[in-house]
């Protein structure tokens, strides 16, 4: 009987067959040479060793496959690196003549002053970047556009039903648009635009699927502008290949339509707050605690568009995009030190704020460990309700533990946005600038024992809002290297003390000029002296300043 392995070890013969079995297994990727092999008793151990020999050979000549194949992918690896550098500075050049040889703008933006202090903007059919020309408009009159967002909570009612066919006539367009532009492109290698298919696919979609007529046309067209702007990001390289719609996910619980002829509109009817909405009409709507209709929409705010979404808890929001005009901004030139407010981020506080007088640490609210043995209450009761893996549904009973998890999971966001939005808001309306750390967020969460705890705080959040805060108030935000060691670094002599990386130490003593150091505070001034040498570096004149040693350069 011969013995069945690879061609390596293929010339061996196997004896008579006897009751005594061997098998011998050994790995290559996917691939499993198996060895089956009946042995005299007497010739087992012999028989043994010579298999033994041959996946010894095996196993060598993988490995020399394997490192051969390495330095192949190495090569492959730079010469595709040595490429895309090569198309990014062709493209760069073609953008840089593009722009040279640009075509006029045929209509421009125009904005009038009104008696009542409004602005009136004409603009022509053949505009782009509308914001940056009505800014370009606004400059005689020192103003620029502020565009912002107000999100407010839908009690739906009888009109829910006509928000879902909404939703849902958005998702049946969005993954239409999707598979004919992927189908389109491999057959004729080109792009299928949103403006080719509005005008050869959409409406042969709409004779055949009647129920879509009843949607505004603004909803199919923001439908096929997000899917435009998700292969905009996948060939920048920011996010993945676009993605179907699902009604179990986010991206397909939600539609957004454009204001015109005030097809959208905020009003009170018998003392109820309503919004009105294209195609469904008057939409009740909770008005935030102390605010009125004045409030959230000024006289001189005009509404831009509105988005309608589906929470996972089973509830309904709406986000408006407003739009107003407001004096540009003026940045100062002469600041004091007292102004200026550095951070240093961390997990057991949430920060450290302060200068290089006092600082202040501000606890973290650990919302998640708040919310934590409720949470986990409803999620066990959430494993034990029957549900479906092949439709992907559940029964009544897991819905509606369902909705108690994701009800639970939204009160803790809210909570940390709240949270964030104060502390942003105090900090813009108290300093004139404000210094951080550039983060690595997303490096940090490969740490599998932390990364719980760095997704629950929320710095990238944070963060954000203070930028734009800041800089709507005429005000310096700036982030210092996140290669720069600022917890290591002695922020009285400059001394780089490695032994501190461990994120256990939270107090030491330089060894060189013998300072006691708090390593977030500490962490907190040199950011602050690296920070206001950046400002001072851009020509911002800082009164009050201590004179800096040299390791803060």
């Amino acid at each position: 009987m011969t013995l069945v392995v690879s061609e390596t070890v293929s010339s061996f013969k196997c004896t008579k067959v006897s009751f005594t079995t061997f098998y011998f297994f050994i790995f290559r990727g996917r691939e499993i040479f198996y060895f089956k092999h009946f042995f005299r008793k007497k010739r087992l151990i012999s028989n043994f060793f010579i298999i033994l020999n041959a996946s010894v050979i095996y196993r060598k000549e993988m490995y020399d496959m394997a490192n051969s194949n390495r330095k192949k992918a190495r090569k492959l690896q730079e010469a595709k690196q040595t490429k895309k550098a090569e198309s990014a500075k062709k493209a760069k050049f073609v953008k840089q003549a593009k722009a040279e040889t640009e075509k006029p703008i045929k209509y421009t933006v125009t904005a009038e002053q009104l008696d009542d202090g409004t602005f009136k903007f004409q603009c022509g059919r053949n505009t782009f970047n509308i914001t940056k020309q009505k800014n370009k408009a606004l400059e005689p009159y020192g103003k620029c556009i502020h565009n912002y967002g107000v999100l407010l909570e839908l009690i739906p009612g009888d009109k829910q039903a006509a928000i879902n066919q909404q939703i849902g006539n958005a998702r049946v367009v969005h993954n239409d648009y999707l598979s004919k532009r992927i189908d389109y492109y491999n057959e004729n290698k080109k792009t299928l635009t949103v403006t080719q298919y509005k005008k050869e696919y959409l409406p042969a979609l709409k004779e055949e699927k009647e129920y879509l007529k009843d949607t505004d046309k603004f909803v199919y067209e923001n439908a096929c502008h997000n899917v435009d702007d998700a292969y905009n990001r996948f060939f920048k390289g920011l996010s993945g290949f676009p993605k179907y719609a699902s009604r179990t996910k986010p991206n397909g619980n939600s539609y957004t339509t454009n204001f015109t002829n005030n097809n959208i509109e905020l009003k009170m009817i018998d003392g109820i707050p309503y919004v009105k909405l294209p195609k469904i009409g008057n939409v009740r709507f909770i008005l935030p605690r102390g605010k009125t209709l004045i409030d959230i929409q000024p006289q001189e705010v005009s509404i831009k568009g509105a988005t309608v979404s589906r929470e996972p808890d089973g509830s309904y929001r709406i986000s408006l995009r407003m739009e107003s005009v407001i004096d540009k901004p003026v940045f100062p030139t002469v600041i004091n030190a007292r102004e200026i407010v550095s951070v240093d981020l961390g997990l057991k506080e949430f920060g450290v704020f302060g200068n290089l007088e006092e600082s202040v640490p501000v606890p973290n609210p650990r919302w998640i460990q708040v919310h934590a043995k409720r949470l986990r209450r409803f999620q066990q009761s959430l494993s034990r309700k029957q549900y479906d893996q092949n439709t992907h549904r559940g029964s009544k009973n897991w819905e509606k533990a369902r909705a108690k998890v994701a009800k639970e999971q939204r009160k803790t966001a809210d909570q940390r946005r709240d949270f964030h939005h104060k502390l942003s808001r105090a900090i813009a309306d108290n300093y004139v600038a404000f210094i951080c750390e550039d983060l690595a967020v997303k490096n940090m969460m490969q740490n599998r024992h932390l990364s719980k705890s760095i997704a629950s705080v929320g710095w990238s959040q944070f963060l954000t809002m203070v930028q734009y805060k800041m800089e709507r108030a005429g005000k310096y935000f700036r982030k210092i290297s996140r290669w720069y060691p600022s917890s290591q670094t002695c922020g009285c002599c400059g001394y780089k003390n490695t032994d501190v990386k461990d994120l256990g130490v939270r107090k030491w003593i330089c060894p060189k000029c013998g300072t006691w150091h708090d390593r977030d505070v500490n962490a907190q001034q040199n950011i602050y002296k690296l920070g206001a040498k950046m400002l001072q570096d851009e020509g911002i004149q800082i009164a009050g300043l201590p004179v800096t040693n040299k390791h803060s350069n």
